[in-house]
């Protein structure tokens, strides 16, 4: 049986382990290569970053974003199983959640190193739209993932952190902002960033999707799992990711823009939400590919057709 690794370009990479570590998000198109501000690669690249570091940097993360991993160096014991047990963590059950069923049949055919991936922000009217990808080896146990839905937003939160503190699990998020989904449409932005965020996990033998399409570059690699982020632990664990990375970055969005409510929507048309477009109009961060923002005269607002920097 093969032993060749899923790449980008199709090409066989050695068997070799990335750890996990901090990851931030700033300021990418991802149609362009930028490069990282001077703290978030000082994280980045450190190979001794505390959870106070971490902490610390990913509150700052903005609108666009690019990945980065460190090793983390995290000096207390690894958890080798995350407790589901705090009530507040539950939203709503609707089924007996997530499971391993879905690897077990690709770990006995010899493919060891399966991925979970899942997207946050499809529907938003603005924001990025982030996707990612996450490993969880067959001797780990996190009962406490679910899909992220189901989940408060503080629950998401604390497993959020428990998931970057367990340094055997690794992961990779892409982040394509509102501009590159305007220019191609957020389908295929959608598809693009779980293709990037599944690729920039090492040495993966097979990726487990959410939803019921497989993106192009990944077909014969893949298989899509409608409602997977409910069935299988890896996708429910890239579903948390990807929505606290984007949770945070619509927090920071709210600081620039406090009047559209960022924060407490995340982007989503609320009737507050709608009510403030009409009030002010749209600004830079809004999607102006979707209704009703693409309905609108936006000569009133030509502020709001600046890309961001």
């Amino acid at each position: 049986m093969s032993t060749n690794k899923i790449t980008a370009a199709g090409a066989v990479k050695p068997k070799t382990q990335m750890g996990l570590g901090a990851f931030l998000q700033r300021g990418v198109n991802m149609g362009a290569n930028k490069t990282l501000d001077a703290e978030v690669s000082r994280v980045a690249k450190t190979t001794n970053a505390t959870d106070e570091d971490v902490s610390k940097t990913a509150s700052k993360t903005t609108a666009k974003a690019k990945t980065t991993k460190t090793k983390s160096g995290r000096e207390t014991r690894k958890p080798e199983t995350l407790d589901a047990s705090p009530a507040k963590r539950a939203k709503k059950q609707t089924g007996p959640g997530p499971d391993r069923s879905h690897e077990k049949k690709h770990w006995d055919a010899g493919r060891h190193r399966v991925v979970g991936v899942d997207e946050a922000g499809r529907g938003p009217l603005a924001g990025p739209v982030v996707a990612a990808a996450c490993f969880v080896p067959k001797d780990c146990v996190v009962d406490c993932v679910n899909d992220s839905k189901q989940l408060t937003e503080e629950g998401r939160e604390e497993i959020f952190e428990e998931l970057m503190a367990n340094k055997e699990i690794e992961y990779g998020v892409c982040v394509i902002d509102q501009d590159r989904i305007d220019e191609i449409n957020i389908l295929e932005c959608t598809m693009e960033a779980m293709t990037r965020s599944a690729l920039d996990v090492p040495n993966v033998d097979w990726v487990l999707i959410d939803g019921n399409r497989v993106p192009k570059p990944l077909e014969g690699k893949a298989e899509a799992i409608v409602k997977g982020d409910a069935k299988n632990v890896a996708i429910a664990a890239a579903s948390i990711i990807a929505k606290v990375t984007r949770d945070r970055m619509m927090v920071e969005i709210d600081k620039e823009f406090p009047m559209y409510g960022f924060k407490d929507h995340k982007g989503y048309g609320t009737k507050a939400h709608m009510a403030a477009i009409d009030k002010y109009g749209p600004c830079v961060y809004h999607r102006k590919t979707f209704a009703p923002i693409k309905h609108m005269d936006l000569s009133k607002w030509p502020e709001c057709r600046k890309k961001k920097e």
